[in-house]
């Protein structure tokens, strides 16, 4: 999990897109993102320290990365997006 969170530093303070498929749907914008890893557990938060999504990433059975993007595969047939906002 060092690699989602070697990328998250770069991408603090940045607007970034969240977009979950699977059996739930959902896509929404972070403004100035910041985010704490504890227990496994990746809390993600925005401009007013109001927490946005957690992920435990003991479900997370595969990761792509992209230039701007990541794709984080759970095992409840989630996929969730973390983009970058140009």
């Amino acid at each position: 999990m060092q690699e989602i969170e070697k990328i998250l530093n770069t991408w603090k303070e940045k607007n970034i897109i969240v977009k979950q498929e699977g059996f739930i749907e959902s896509k929404y914008k972070i403004e100035k993102l910041s985010y704490k890893i504890e227990y496994e557990v990746l809390s993600i938060f925005g401009k007013e320290d109001e927490s946005y999504i957690k992920i435990n990433l003991n479900q997370v059975y595969q990761i792509e990365k992209e230039k701007n993007e990541i794709k984080l595969y759970l095992d409840n047939d989630i996929c969730i997006s973390l983009k970058l906002q140009q």
